[in-house]
């Protein structure tokens, strides 16, 4: 079996660097070793929406689009460092070339499936609160801690709210829960 330590190479981006562009084929993910990494798309309408965030110990990149790109389609996310980011990034044709050949343990590739799988029923839950309160409050339950290491600009994309409504919510549950 080859070592996962083996599979990445240390990597650092400054704050704002992209890990992956939207619009370009998806080639890697990334181990987040420090700092915080968002991803995000830019909608039709030419407004930023953010699917989730990674902190130390999880995983960045967007999965769909690394599955996309296997078939040769560009990526529908970017995924940016939210804070200067240290990591470990995995070229996804490699893994995928060592899981064929039966070189990477399964309950690996399961764990990965599964943190994918789970950070996206987050993202589809919070899409179906019907108050920004409500989201707040699960985006806390989901990232604790993050709200002091990010802008308030991603919260809102996340939240779905405007910067200014995000404040105002802010405002209004400072000294008590949501």
């Amino acid at each position: 079996m080859q070592s996962l330590a083996t599979l990445g190479e240390p990597v650092t981006f400054t704050k704002g660097a992209f890990l992956q562009r939207q619009g370009e084929l998806a080639r890697s993910y990334y181990w987040i070793t420090q700092g915080v990494a968002r991803t995000a798309f830019i909608n039709s309408a030419g407004r930023e929406v953010t699917l989730r965030f990674a902190v130390e110990s999880e995983i960045a990149g967007a999965h769909e689009d690394l599955l996309r790109a296997e078939q040769g389609l560009s990526a529908l996310s970017f995924v940016v460092a939210e804070q200067v980011l240290t990591a470990f990034r995995f070229d996804w044709a490699r893994v995928r070339r060592l899981e064929l050949e039966g070189r990477l343990p399964l309950d690996l590739l399961m764990r990965v499936a599964e943190y994918n799988l789970r950070k996206q029923a987050n993202r589809s839950y919070l899409a179906g609160l019907p108050s920004a309160r409500e989201k707040l409050t699960a985006f806390r339950n989901d990232y604790p801690g993050l709200e002091t290491r990010i802008t308030k600009r991603s919260i809102a994309s996340y939240l779905d709210v405007t910067p200014q409504y995000l404040s105002q919510l802010l405002r209004a549950t400072e000294g008590g829960p949501c």
